[in-house]
């Protein structure tokens, strides 16, 4: 599973923090943006992408954004995307109540050591791995010539394949919103009616 690591931080110095430069050397791609905007701007055109967002909570008095109005932001856009607070504000001083509101995946103070900052996103990595759009991109690796068979019609006779279906949760989109809604009520139901047993 290929993740992008998006850094949204206004300080140029954090470019060089050891945790980085640990995330490229397991393979990550990490992008870095100073201006708040600019990586909001990144995250909504490129919705299709697996990302794990690490964003500063405070940013220059010249930025119109700050990191509780981007994770709204964030969130508003797609719900799977986790956003780890990554900031050197102590947690204790600041009021999270929002963040946890809009769904804050975590927090990672700067000051944390590497093993200490790789638990929430161990768990981010995880939450990815095991969301319903990285298990139907599994399922069209392992099984290429079942992508284009349609899978899904829309209220208004639209037939989406497995691989637009994959398009279309990954970029929130009222289609893929509905698909996976309905398909977590057909699997509540072959349980409930026990034709279908999860074996773990």
């Amino acid at each position: 599973m290929e993740v992008t690591f998006v850094v949204i931080d206004d300080n140029i110095s954090i470019k060089e923090h050891s945790l980085l430069y640990t995330l490229e050397d397991k393979g990550f791609n990490v992008l870095f943006f100073l201006k708040p905007e600019e990586g909001l701007d990144f995250i909504t055109n490129h919705l299709d992408l697996n990302m794990v967002v690490l964003l500063d909570i405070q940013f220059s008095a010249t930025d119109k954004e700050d990191g509780h109005s981007i994770l709204k932001k964030i969130n508003e856009k797609s719900e799977l995307i986790p956003v780890i607070l990554w900031s050197g504000i102590n947690e204790a001083e600041e009021t999270f109540s929002d963040f946890i509101n809009n769904k804050a995946f975590g927090f990672i103070s700067k000051d944390a050591n590497i093993q200490e900052s790789l638990i929430p996103i161990d768990k981010a990595l995880h939450f990815l791995k095991t969301n319903l759009d990285n298990t139907i991109e599994d399922w069209i690796i392992q099984k290429n010539e079942d992508k284009d068979i349609p899978i899904f019609i829309s209220s208004d006779g639209n037939s989406f394949s497995l691989n637009e279906i994959l398009h279309e949760i990954r970029t929130q989109s009222e289609i893929g919103k509905s698909f996976s809604r309905r398909l977590n009520e057909l699997t509540i139901d072959l349980l409930l009616r026990k034709k279908e047993n999860l074996n773990g």
